[in-house]
């Protein structure tokens, strides 16, 4: 972001001139209206949060032509040239690969442990494409070092929770784990026996808790119905038009003795809609595979982000306001519990939807529908921990 801060700068400039004074905000809007497009502000972001100026070039690029005719006429010329929307423009793609895998890793509904290795990979490749481009390698090699400091070694809960996605299993981790090897340059066979033989130690402590009362629920395994083939899924298993190709012989009936390794044994699901149910598949397979689903379930309720922080300050400025300053810290963890239960119920709490840093940033239109905020500085709650 430093790299890029000449560029930023100038958008913000153009941003504040227009933002500050109404006079300018109702020519901008007549100019709009003249070239038939939606009249609309633009929101600052805020130089610490790299979401939001992710944002701010996201709504800012559409408006490209009528804005740089607009400052030129009324700032001048120089402020804003193709230069600055070209880097612009790379710039806002690069970043929506990390965006959107902070939106969905942030989410709360669904289990999240799953897809962290779908987006290590993406974000593996995306680094590795962004070295060969002369414009970016400057900005890649320093990203992709500090990923792998964080990820190079991979915890093993998040390799758990994929092969318990029945899509995966032990072919697509080994499957997916091989693109890794591909775009990272490290060796992950170690790796791959690590998993296995930690998870096998897993199951049996899992296995002498609940195997007992359980073993006598088993029934034959049914069969996987087939959907839509998702290029995630594609790609991990040869490519966006692929399928995965099975032996035979490889399928088998969960027995008393190894249920996980008839699980690991057993063909992928070839249900790769994004309908997919994942907490449904373990609750209908619970008499199939009776101490797995309850490992399983243990594992997928691990989230892989905790909290937002900035949510998390802005719920506090909602509680310690200028009228209530003096609550006792007791007082304000129950008044906290009490909103988070409440949105919970309702099913409100943080998702991925639902984030008010981008409503900040999307309703600045000037024609009176969808006109949400007014600022547009990036200060509003729903940011996530990685753009703090």
């Amino acid at each position: 972001m430093k790299l890029i801060d000449p560029y930023l700068e100038a958008f913000r400039t153009a941003i504040s001139f227009l933002n500050s004074s109404n006079q300018r905000i109702a020519s901008f809007k007549n100019y709009c209206n003249s070239k038939e497009e939606r009249p609309r502000k633009f929101g600052l972001d805020m130089e610490v949060r790299w979401n939001s100026t992710y944002l701010m070039l996201k709504h800012l690029i559409p408006y490209k032509e009528i804005f740089s005719v607009w400052i030129t006429t009324n700032y001048g010329a120089g402020l804003l040239t193709n230069d600055h929307w070209l880097v612009a423009e790379h710039m806002m793609k690069f970043l929506e690969l990390f965006y959107e895998a902070t939106i969905v890793l942030s989410g709360v509904y669904y289990p999240t442990a799953p897809l962290v290795l779908h987006h290590l990979l993406d974000i593996a490749e995306h680094l590795k494409k962004a070295e060969a481009d002369p414009n970016f390698r400057n900005i890649a090699s320093p990203m992709k070092l500090k990923f792998l400091k964080y990820w190079e070694n991979i915890p093993l809960l998040y390799s758990y929770a994929f092969i318990l996605d029945p899509r995966a299993k032990l072919k697509g981790f080994y499957n997916v784990l091989d693109l890794l090897a591909t775009a990272t340059g490290i060796s992950y066979t170690v790796y791959y026996g690590d998993v296995k033989d930690e998870m096998s130690m897993l199951f049996s402590k899992y296995e002498e808790k609940f195997g007992g009362a359980s073993r006598s629920q088993r029934v034959s395994m049914p069969s996987a119905g087939t959907g839509k083939r998702k290029q995630a899924w594609g790609r991990i298993y040869g490519g966006p038009g692929a399928s995965p190709s099975f032996s035979p012989s490889s399928s088998s009936t969960p027995s008393a003795a190894s249920e996980l390794q008839a699980y690991w044994d057993s063909d992928p699901v070839g249900d790769w809609d994004d309908s997919f149910d994942l907490l449904l598949w373990w609750r209908d397979h619970k008499l199939t595979y009776p101490i797995l689903s309850i490992m399983a379930r243990d594992i997928m309720s691990v989230p892989v982000s905790t909290v937002s922080s900035e949510s998390c300050f802005s719920c506090i400025s909602r509680i310690l306001e200028d009228r209530r300053r003096r609550l006792l810290p007791e007082h304000v963890e129950m008044l906290t519990c009490i909103k988070d239960w409440e949105l919970g119920a309702a099913r409100q709490q943080h998702q991925a939807e639902d984030f008010d840093l981008e409503e900040k940033f999307k309703n600045l239109y000037l024609d009176g529908e969808g006109e949400g905020g007014s600022s547009g500085t990036g200060t509003g709650s729903g940011g996530t921990t990685a753009g703090t």
